[in-house]
């Protein structure tokens, strides 16, 4: 059992982009599907699974990071985590003033309950915004 807390994870964040985060030696991937939070430890059984606009965090022996990501799937096989996402942030990419300024329309947005507004479009914006404010340390 001790060997499953210690042994490491190959973990790659792959955008359109290409790859924007790969790690030797993590030792659990923590990210939330559709259906929920679920992490996954070295030997874990082959999985597929969709994710949301949340933040994913990998945690080492050097600590914990959070990556922002926005949506796509996660992959776990043959102790290789593959992240596949349309749009994915290092939290030292992400534009602070720009992500409270999308946090603040999106919530302009909602409050005005004008009927021309795309309501599950400006929530989304706001997940996004939050999501980003997150990772970079400033929620």
């Amino acid at each position: 059992m001790a060997d499953t807390l210690v042994s490491p994870l190959h973990v790659e964040i792959i955008t359109p982009d290409g790859p924007i985060y790969t790690k030797d030696g993590a030792m659990m991937v923590v990210a939330r599907a559709v259906d929920g939070e679920f992490a996954v430890m070295k030997n874990h059984l082959p999985l597929a699974a969709a994710l949301t606009i949340n933040p994913v965090r990998i945690k080492s022996a050097g600590g914990e990071e959070e990556i922002a990501v926005f949506g796509g799937f996660l992959e776990m096989k043959d102790n290789c985590v593959n992240i596949i996402a349309p749009l994915a942030e290092l939290a030292s990419t992400i534009d602070v003033a720009r992500a409270e300024a999308a946090r603040k329309r999106a919530e302009d947005r909602l409050a005005s309950k004008n009927a021309d507004i795309d309501v599950e479009r400006a929530k989304l914006a706001l997940q996004r915004a939050l999501t980003r404010l997150h990772v970079a340390g400033k929620l």
